[in-house]
């Protein structure tokens, strides 16, 4: 009597939806390490390279000195401001190899993130086609390749988010349980790993309430799902600005000790910055998501991404973001188009996102060729 019933729980479980079962692809697990392997192979390679020519000053020095002059004898509340974000910061202190080993791990991140990229596109049925404009709108861009071996603390936090936010559409309109504790772990993780992760996790965890909801009618449940996304990242967050605020008189220490100063002024710059090209095309990605959305029948989604849009623009006047961030904006808008884009319905609905794919990598090439961050760096290797 048992038998078929376990033979009738087992066939319910295999014709579950892929999107409530989060299967994992390739099924194999040698098959999805050696996937992983080839797609960290080219940014391993770039960070190499890149080192070799002699390009010193980047994000990734920055982040090893700035580790490197810390009193790691010490163990009070300045000194927790001090090591704040503390995953990258301690990453950054003990790793030998100094700007060079974080790249390195920068680009075995980036082999695994896009394979995971992949495997949920592959989970919600995307056509192949569309995977592949994705991709390489995403991945075969100059912005993805400096952020992967250059900036590794805001890449961890970008591809942390991205996750993030694919899982928050499967726990918020999907009712899978599993993923609203993934994301609430994302999100803390990528917090405590980059500053900049402060201003788009929190708008895209207080915009998870526009997102259509599985359980509408039941009271209380947008709230709840809110709390359960943005719990553990706050908890931490809240924890240590108390101890910097009984200890040190103010919330505010080390990495985020700027915020607040120069409000204004930094208003001032945001509107120059618009106005010019590159300005504009920090802008392109956002209008791509919009068009996302619109094609996907999703209006909640054109309000998250221009939320966290703006929060990039206020982080940016906080303090909170460096200047030339601009390729941190464009990733995120990115991961969050693909990330809110439900199961594949129509090829005519899949063919205008494989557009706005071909858009998208257009855009970002325009992004990373106006970025004058990106053409200072380069300056290094190329000698300009």
């Amino acid at each position: 009597m048992s038998e078929p019933l376990t033979n009738t729980r087992a066939l319910r479980i295999a014709t579950r939806p892929p999107r409530t079962r989060l299967d994992v692809w390739p099924r194999r697990t040698p098959r999805r390490w050696m996937l992983r392997g080839i797609f960290a192979l080219p940014y391993v390679i770039f960070a190499l390279v890149v080192s070799a020519l002699g390009a010193t000053d980047s994000p990734n020095a920055t982040l090893v000195a700035r580790a490197t002059q810390i009193d790691w004898q010490r163990a009070d509340a300045q000194w927790l401001g001090d090591i704040f974000p503390p995953i990258s910061t301690l990453l950054a202190a003990f790793v030998p190899g100094g700007a060079l080993t974080l790249s390195i791990i920068g680009a075995l991140s980036a082999g695994v993130f896009l394979q995971k990229l992949i495997e949920i596109m592959v989970q919600r049925r995307f056509a192949r086609s569309t995977i592949v404009i994705l991709m390489m709108a995403l991945a075969l861009n100059p912005l993805f390749f400096y952020n992967a071996t250059q900036n590794y603390a805001a890449f961890l936090g970008l591809i942390l988010f991205g996750l993030g936010m694919s899982h928050i559409v499967r726990f918020v309109a999907w009712g899978n349980t599993e993923s609203g504790f993934r994301v609430g772990i994302y999100f803390m993780v990528a917090v405590l790993t980059d500053v900049t992760a402060l201003v788009y996790v929190t708008a895209a965890a207080l915009s998870a309430p526009i997102l259509r909801h599985r359980r509408a009618g039941v009271v209380g449940a947008r709230r709840a799902n809110a709390l359960v996304i943005l719990y553990p990242a706050a908890s931490a967050l809240i924890s240590l600005a108390v101890l910097n605020a009984l200890f040190l008189g103010r919330p505010f220490a080390g990495a985020t000790q700027s915020a607040f100063i120069g409000f204004g002024d930094r208003l001032v710059i945001v509107g120059q910055f618009f106005s010019t090209v590159e300005g504009f095309f920090v802008i392109a990605p956002l209008v791509s998501a919009w068009l996302v959305a619109l094609i996907v029948r999703r209006p909640g989604a054109i309000i998250i991404s221009s939320l966290v849009f703006a929060a990039f623009i206020v982080g940016f006047a906080l303090g909170l973001l460096p200047d030339g961030s601009t390729g941190n904006i464009f990733m995120a808008m990115t991961l969050l188009a693909i990330a809110l884009i439900p199961t594949a319905r129509s090829a005519r609905g899949t063919l205008m996102i494989s557009l706005v794919g071909v858009l998208q990598l257009l855009i970002g090439w325009a992004n990373a060729l106006t970025s004058t961050a990106l053409a200072l760096w380069a300056s290094q290797i190329f000698g300009g």
